[in-house]
């Protein structure tokens, strides 16, 4: 077995060698199970109460617990009060219909029989009005409550720009691409295991895909008893090989049975909150490890929050929770907790309930929804985030905005400066009536808005019908102008990139710039020409790189010659090597016109 890595100390406590500290006490683990019992038994009251009272609680027992035990074991469900309240209806609906029947059956002997007094069937249906009531109550709670769906959502507002991308890590590999790569990997092992569902995240400050092997089924289980490592595909580089990453055998997963089912083993000593989500995350070693985020209901139903993450080794099952006030404690490669159904609820919330239910329902005044019904991962920035653009409910293609969402934190910010652009439906159309991918009978996929060369930007994957990723195409949200990269190229998203600064204008503007929030350079131009568009390109003396600028500062730089003294802010290099800039200066132009 390999070594694992060394104990180290984090989230406020010491760590075993595996990353995690040691689980809650074993005794205590099945004490949910023994809770959600003991509540569910309560629907099995024999209400009664007139004769043989004894004799019938003890065959609704005798028959009810044990399932009871089966079930709880089984389908595991939350111990969130006061929702749990409504598992009485699964023992309250049977046993109110058999002490119906049998009160039924006695009236007809009653007729017959005189010293036979009918059993009353009120305090049944008394249980059955109380507890259905309540659920009602729970199931309306959200309509009735709209706004405060709304509120759940930390949203904030903005007409700036979101980050400048970096090229390098724009998400180019869509799942389709990433399952396609990771089944050819998995050899010989493919007879007892089977790869699971894919997720992104950041490993090592870069985007990929990372599934584990899981088990075909029980035979398998009980032949193997653990997996022999996880699958991780480049999300950035499609050229990257796929690899299969075996370290120590990993017991804890989704397709394992009884305890060493990952939920299971988090149920059992955390049950009393609801598990949103079980994804695998590479740590800072590279080592997998499984992160269970646990929330609850806030409306009803629905006003879902985070309450708290769970660490599980599945290599020792070790477990630390993680409550949401100590998330900035949590290691630095926890890239993602919010899960994604979960984000996306977040938006419909706060885009459908602006002002309200009767709003949303009737007016619909400044009513927008995401443009469908999933989000995406990126980087923006050092941040990943859940992404998806909104629309008008009457759902056209143009955009009212789009949302970053933080992983780890929930925090949304609301980005209102691409209204009436592109939205990702109208991206896809736009790359999908290109010649090029018409031709070459290619599926646009995944559709993600980047800040490129400050202008917001979608990338598009193009796959085969297989799922083999093929190129990528870029459309400017503004117009809908497409640019595809050749697929025979040794880099096609470079060579999209490429295309599209020349498109722009070698990729510079102004915003881009400053959206980067590099330093000011300064220097002494060497070399200075103007390009298509009243683009400038320039370098400087003792300085790699081209710098580029348009639009505000075109104006000025066009009267700058070489040996000026200038200055302005730089934006990072992009795959072409071309620099952005922003706010121009150039004083020696200054100097003379004094």
């Amino acid at each position: 077995m390999p070594e694992r890595l060394p104990a180290r100390t984090t989230i406020g406590g010491t760590f075993t060698s595996n990353g995690c500290i040691p689980p809650p006490d074993a005794k205590n683990s099945s004490v949910v199970v023994l809770y959600v019992v003991l509540l569910m038994s309560l629907g099995l009251v024999n209400l009664d109460f007139k004769r043989n009272w004894l004799r019938g609680q003890l065959l609704r027992l005798g028959v009810g617990v044990p399932i009871l035990i089966g079930y709880a074991y089984l389908e595991m469900p939350p111990l969130v009060f006061p929702q749990c309240l409504t598992l009485l209806l699964f023992t309250l609906v049977p046993n109110a219909a058999y002490g119906i029947a049998m009160a039924a059956g006695m009236a007809v002997k009653s007729r017959r029989i005189v010293s036979i007094r009918p059993a009353s069937i009120q305090p049944y249906l008394i249980a059955l009005a109380i507890v259905f009531g309540f659920a009602g109550i729970l199931a309306i709670a959200p309509v009735v409550d709209a706004s405060g769906l709304r509120d759940v959502a930390d949203v904030t507002t903005s007409n700036a720009l979101p980050p400048l991308a970096d090229v390098k890590h724009v998400r180019v590999v869509p799942q389709e691409a990433a399952i396609f790569a990771g089944n050819k990997v998995v050899g010989q092992l493919g007879a007892y295991y089977r790869v699971g569902d894919f997720n992104v995240q950041v490993a090592g400050g870069n985007l990929v895909w990372v599934a584990p092997l899981e088990f075909h089924g029980i035979v398998q289980w009980l032949a193997r008893r653990t997996s022999p490592g996880v699958i991780v595909v480049s999300a950035e580089n499609p050229d990257a090989s796929p690899e299969l990453r075996q370290r120590a055998p990993l017991r804890y997963i989704p397709s394992a049975l009884l305890n060493e089912n990952i939920n299971r083993h988090v149920y059992l000593s955390y049950g009393t909150e609801q598990l949103l989500e079980t994804t695998l995350q590479l740590d800072d070693k590279g080592d997998p490890q499984y992160l269970v985020t646990l929330g609850r209901p806030t409306i009803g139903w629905s006003g879902t929050i985070v309450t708290a993450v769970v660490l599980v080794d599945p290599v020792t099952g070790a477990m630390k929770r993680v409550p949401k006030a100590e998330f900035a404690s949590l290691p630095s490669w926890v890239s993602r907790v919010y899960p994604a159904d979960l984000a996306l609820a977040y938006n419909q919330w706060f885009g459908e309930f602006v002002h309200g239910l009767i709003n949303s329902l009737v007016v619909k005044r400044d009513v927008h929804v995401p443009a469908r019904e999933e989000v995406f991962g990126l980087l923006a920035g050092t941040r990943f985030v859940w992404f998806v653009d909104h629309t008008s409910p009457a759902s056209d293609q143009s955009m009212t905005g789009f949302t970053y969402m933080d992983t780890v934190t929930g925090k949304i910010t609301y980005y209102t400066s691409s209204g009436g652009e592109f939205n990702s439906r109208g991206a896809e159309d736009a790359v999908g009536s290109n010649p090029v991918v018409r031709q070459g009978k290619l599926l646009p996929t995944q559709p993600l808005l980047y800040n490129a060369y400050g202008q917001n930007t979608w990338v598009v994957p193009l796959v085969a019908e297989t799922g083999k990723y093929q190129t990528v195409a870029l459309v400017q949200a503004k117009n809908g102008h497409v640019v595809v990269g050749a697929s025979g190229s040794p880099s096609p998203k470079d060579d999209a990139f490429a295309q599209y600064a020349t498109f722009l204008g070698g990729g510079a503007g102004g915003e881009a710039a400053r959206a980067s929030g590099e330093a000011t350079l300064a220097g002494t131009i060497d070399r200075i020409a103007s390009g298509r568009s009243g683009t400038v390109y320039l370098t400087l003396r003792n300085t790699a790189g081209i710098f580029t600028t348009t639009e505000a500062d075109a104006a000025i730089a066009l009267l700058a010659r070489p040996g000026d003294r200038v200055k302005f802010k730089r934006a990072p290099p992009d795959a072409t090597g071309f620099s952005a800039i922003a706010n121009f200066r150039d004083d020696s132009l200054a100097a003379a016109a004094r």
